[in-house]
């Protein structure tokens, strides 16, 4: 078989071309694209602005409402980690 980029005589079973890299088969299906994520600060942003209307509104000590924050996000981290595992 010939590479049909470089006419280099190549293995018939091969899946690329080794001198110029080129394909030998006709892609079967589009790689999946890549699903975005939410930044990272925005969440950490919106958790501040809670604990901060929380410690105005309900006077609670704003080092409880941190506290339950960051177990609350442990939580929820442990959840979310077993629900992509699909365990």
């Amino acid at each position: 078989m010939q590479c049909v980029t470089c006419q280099t005589e190549i293995a018939d079973n091969a899946l690329i071309c080794f001198r110029c890299g080129t394909s030998t088969t006709v892609r079967q299906r589009e790689p999946a694209a890549a699903v975005g994520r939410s930044p990272l600060w925005l969440w950490v942003t919106l958790l501040v602005l809670v604990a901060v209307a929380v410690d105005r509104w309900l006077e609670v000590p704003l080092a409880r409402v941190a506290s339950a924050a960051v177990w609350s996000g442990m939580a929820l981290t442990l959840w979310w980690g077993q629900r992509r595992r699909g365990s």
